[in-house]
Order: structure tokens, then C-alpha cells, then sequence
């Protein structure tokens, strides 16, 4: 009996540095992988057989980028290919894109970025939970309800528009719909429409055929071809553009879409759930949202509070990341104190779900006993109940101003992950050893040329000034 190969990235990255950054990011991640320091020798190791993801750089040393994506997809035309670029290179990005990478990465990069691209184009993602493993944690009366209402609609075809903050959990509401409709078997397809340059977005919703722009060298289905029979979820609607607005208006009306290039029409049954942390009315006033649209998306709107209106909910989801992130993290058997719970039950999460998730990978990272105290937790700011101002900027350990970024400031719908737990980190250790980097790395378990590189992404990101 053939033992079964766990899914594997295969990271192509000329640059020593950051070869070995991404290495640590990919291990902390918990995902195989193997480096390679050019194409040549990352293409023996591309099997058509296994499950795996590449992930390469454009400006290599011989093979180019480019020139590897083509290889490797006649090798294995299934392969997901994600491309790291500069910010120069953002034309080179959409030409990989059009000649068939999955995704690409605009470098430098934080951390949660590409964890979260490879979880998104994983070939064999873990089936979708049903019955109660999809159970979503709720204590509150006022998420209780919002559970209710997705659960009644759930066995319907009925549009659903999904609004809160950046946070809450929208994207966990939209697969938990998609779990318990009619529907559940088919595709589940979420595309973040903040996150995909503008002049890409009509061609990945709706598809291209072969020859429809320079480098299309074949047909490549939309997002919602590939949403058939299923559920399509577009985050962060309010982002989409307002000539496309009325492209998708068309679509919702007719169930037909028209790839780039094609008069031919496809049909196309799915069923849409959209969500935003935006105020559409206002952005309907403000002549930023079609108002048709607006009322085809909003059939059955659903509003999930933010944290601080639910606080029945706090303890029971800061044990629920307890538990699950101990158990990966190898930090088992971890408890909150007393301290702790009063003050994770009287803070006022602007950051919300995401950002009490993010503060318990940290404290379980920076407690030294079985028991979590406050410092180990590091909340930001002032713990008010009060609603935080939507620009208020936090504080990192050095005094670098720090914001809560939004989702559509992030590609990854949730920029404070692992990568805040990793910088928050590395910045203590070096304000502990007063700036000393040999002292820093030696505590941190990374070579100087990693904590270079992170320093440098830090700087460029605008969490780190000298």
C-alpha cells in the first residue's frame, strides 16, 4: 500500500534571505514544503501525481518566472502556480496570471499573506464541515439570533448580503449558509473583491476565452463557472467597481455570464452571498454602489455585531483558540487566570473576532507557564467597552505606531494573523536585548539574514521606523 503524500509547496526563490524567511514562515505554518534556489532545479521535482503548489519568484537566475510556469503546467497542467513579484513587476504579475498562475504576491509580503493564499488554492483542501463540527461558537443572544437568521435562509436560494466590521466573522457566516443549504456538496467559491487589481477582477469573475487579450493562450473559466451548482461569496462587494457593478447586476438577473472574448452565453446556477464592512446605503447616496444592485444583493440582509455587542461570546471563543491553537502550536494544557479572563471579558476588541484570535496565538507564544496572565496577552490601547474610533492607531512594543488595518487595506482579509503575532514578537525580543541583533536571533532561533530580511519587510510596511 502507497503511503499517502501530504499536500507540498515547492518555494523557488533566488534570494538567500528571504528563501529562508518564507521557509520559516511556511514551517511555523505547519506546511511541507521544499526550496529551491532556481527553476532548474525545482522542475525535476514537479509531479503530475502529487499534490502540490508552486510558488516562485519572476526574477530568477536562467528560467525566468515566466518561462517556469509554462514548464511546469505542461508537466502538470493542474498545478496551482502562485508568482512573487516587486512592485515594479506588477504587469509581469497580471501576464502570469493570464497565462495561467492561480495567484500572485507583491512583495514584501507579510507572513498570513501567503498562508492564506496557499490555504485558497490548496488542490485538496479538508472537506467542508457539517452538522455540528460546523457548529459556529455562540453564547450571546446577539449572535444567537444572527445564527438563526443564516439557518432559516441557509435552505434557500435567496441572495444574502452579510455586513459588520472588519472582523467579526463574515466569511464564517457565508460557509456556514453554504454548509447548511441544498448546496453543500457543490463548489464553495469566495473571491475578496478589494484584493484583485482592478483590470483582473472582470476576468476572473466571469472567464476569458483564448486569444480575448494578449498572453490569454487559452480559455480560462470565471469564478463563476467554476461556482456552478454551488455557492459564490464576494467579500467586500462595496470595492467593486462601478462599470462592474453593472456587469454582475446583469449576471445576478439572467444567471448567464459571457467570458472576455466569447458572445457565447453560459448558464450558470449559484447562488450569491455577499458581504461588505461598508455602509451601502450611504455608498448608494454617494453614487459609489449601484442601487439596483444594492437591492438584488440585500434580499435577506444579515447584520453580525461587532465583539464588544456580544461579550457572552469572549470567553468561550478565547478558550475555543485556546484549545485549537495549543494543540498546533504544541502549547497543550494552557489556561487563562483569572486576571486574564477580566480583562479578554472588559477589553473593547475593535479588532474583534480576528483580533482576539490573534491575541491568543500570541500569549500562547509568549507565556512561560501553564497559565496565561495578562502580559503574556498584550492588548493594545485602553480596555473600554467603548467603540473604538474606526482610525485610532494602537502601539507595537517599540513605540512604533501600529493600525488595525481594514479588510480591503488587506489581501488577505485578515492582515493581523500570524504575521502580528510574529513581528510583535521578533520587535520584543529586540527591544528586550536593547537593538542587539546577534542577541536577538540567537533567542528568536533565526539566522541574521532572516531577521534582516523581516526587519526590512517591517520598515517597508510601515511597522518599523528609524
Amino acid at each position: 500500500m502507497s503511503s499517502i503524500t501530504p499536500f507540498q509547496i515547492l518555494l523557488v526563490e533566488d534570494d538567500t534571505d528571504l528563501r529562508e524567511a518564507i521557509s520559516v514562515t511556511l514551517r511555523l505554518g505547519g506546511v511541507e514544503h521544499r526550496a529551491f534556489e532556481c527553476a532548474e532545479d525545482a522542475l525535476p521535482a514537479i509531479d503530475p501525481e502529487a499534490e502540490q503548489m508552486l510558488v516562485t519568484d519572476f526574477r530568477l537566475p536562467g528560467m525566468n518566472g515566466l518561462q517556469l510556469l509554462a514548464q511546469a503546467r505542461e508537466r502538470h497542467p493542474q498545478l496551482p502556480v502562485v508568482v512573487m513579484t516587486a512592485y515594479a513587476d506588477t504587469q509581469l504579475a497580471v501576464q502570469a496570471l493570464k497565462g495561467g498562475a492561480r495567484d500572485f504576491l507583491i512583495k514584501p509580503f507579510m507572513p498570513q499573506q501567503l498562508l492564506e493564499v496557499i490555504a485558497r488554492h490548496n488542490p485538496s483542501p479538508k472537506p467542508a464541515k457539517t452538522g455540528l463540527e460546523a457548529e459556529i461558537i455562540a453564547a450571546d443572544p446577539a449572535i444567537l439570533a444572527v445564527k438563526n437568521r443564516c439557518e432559516r435562509v441557509a435552505g434557500t436560494d435567496a441572495t444574502v448580503l452579510l455586513t459588520g466590521e472588519s472582523g467579526v466573522g463574515k466569511d464564517v457566516f457565508a460557509k456556514q449558509i453554504h454548509q447548511l443549504s441544498e448546496r453543500r456538496n457543490k463548489p464553495y467559491v469566495a473571491i475578496n473583491c478589494a484584493a484583485i487589481p482592478e483590470n483582473l477582477l472582470e476576468s476572473t469573475l466571469f472567464g476569458y476565452e483564448k486569444g480575448a487579450f494578449t498572453g490569454a493562450a487559452k480559455a480560462q473559466p470565471g469564478k463563476f463557472e467554476q461556482a456552478n451548482g454551488g455557492t459564490l461569496f464576494l467579500d467586500e462587494i462595496g470595492e467593486m467597481p462601478l462599470e462592474l457593478q453593472a456587469k454582475l447586476l446583469r449576471v445576478l438577473q439572467d444567471q448567464v455570464v459571457e467570458r472576455l472574448g466569447s458572445l457565447r452565453s453560459i448558464h450558470c446556477d449559484v447562488r450569491i452571498v455577499a458581504a461588505t464592512n461598508q455602509d451601502l446605503q450611504q455608498r448608494v447616496k454617494d453614487g459609489k454602489f449601484r442601487e439596483d444592485l444594492y437591492f438584488r444583493l440585500a434580499v435577506f440582509p444579515i447584520r453580525i455585531p461587532p465583539l464588544r455587542e456580544r461579550k457572552n461570546d469572549i470567553l468561550p471563543l478565547a478558550e475555543h483558540f485556546l484549545v485549537r491553537y495549543g494543540r498546533t502550536m504544541g502549547r497543550q494544557g494552557l489556561k487563562l487566570s483569572p486576571a486574564s479572563q477580566n480583562d479578554l471579558a472588559n477589553y473593547a476588541w475593535p479588532g474583534n473576532v480576528r483580533e482576539l484570535e490573534n491575541a491568543i496565538q500570541r500569549a500562547l507564544l509568549l507565556s512561560d507557564g501553564d497559565m496565561i496572565e495578562p502580559a503574556d496577552i498584550e492588548l493594545h490601547g485602553s480596555q473600554t467597552s467603548a467603540p473604538p474610533a474606526s482610525s485610532a492607531q494602537q502601539t507595537a512594543l517599540d513605540g512604533t505606531p501600529l493600525a488595525y488595518v481594514s479588510d480591503q487595506e488587506s489581501t488577505a482579509s485578515g492582515a493581523q494573523d500570524m504575521d502580528s503575532i510574529e513581528r510583535e514578537h521578533i520587535l520584543k525580543v529586540l527591544k528586550q536585548v536593547g537593538g542587539n541583533r546577534k542577541e536577538a536571533v540567537n533567542i528568536l532561533g533565526l539566522s541574521e539574514r532572516a531577521l534582516r530580511y523581516k526587519l526590512k519587510a517591517y520598515k517597508e510596511a510601515g511597522f518599523l521606523f528609524e
